[in-house]
């Protein structure tokens, strides 16, 4: 999956939150991007089984709220690295974590993972999915 599926899956993750569904205008203001472009993504991550669309309502399935949250653990497994172990700030570290996130693959994720000890938290507190049970609940 590329950054730009990635950002656009947390981008619905996040705006589902509160309601079980989401649309192409609040996607599009959240990405600050085109609705057309929103309708592009909107069909491909329904053809990859990460979404749902129906009556101008955008679901995750399970398969996307999974990918999200392994993003999103991803993303905090380099910012717990870069404040605990490269002493950056919280924002440098989210910052450079955005990026990284992108590119790290299931393999580094496990060993990164492992080499931090496992972690439950973020520096920032907010939980890191991979090291939870899947029952706990967590802030986001």
């Amino acid at each position: 999956m590329n950054a730009a599926r990635e950002d656009y899956l947390l981008a619905i993750y996040r705006l589902t939150k509160e309601k079980d569904h989401t649309n192409s205008v609040s996607i599009a203001r959240a990405l600050g991007v085109s609705r057309a472009s929103v309708s592009e993504m909107v069909k491909k991550l329904s053809a990859e089984d990460l979404i749902i669309f129906s009556k101008n309502r955008i679901y995750l399935t399970e398969i996307g709220r999974k990918k999200a949250r392994e993003v999103i653990s991803t993303h905090r497994l380099w910012e717990f690295f870069l404040v605990e172990h490269l002493h950056l700030s919280q924002e440098e570290a989210h910052d450079q974590a955005h990026l990284l996130e992108h590119m790290t693959g299931a393999a580094l994720r496990q060993a990164l993972n492992a080499f931090l000890g496992f972690p439950s938290k973020s520096p920032g507190g907010k939980v890191i999915w991979d090291n939870i049970n899947l029952g706990e609940e967590g802030e986001d």
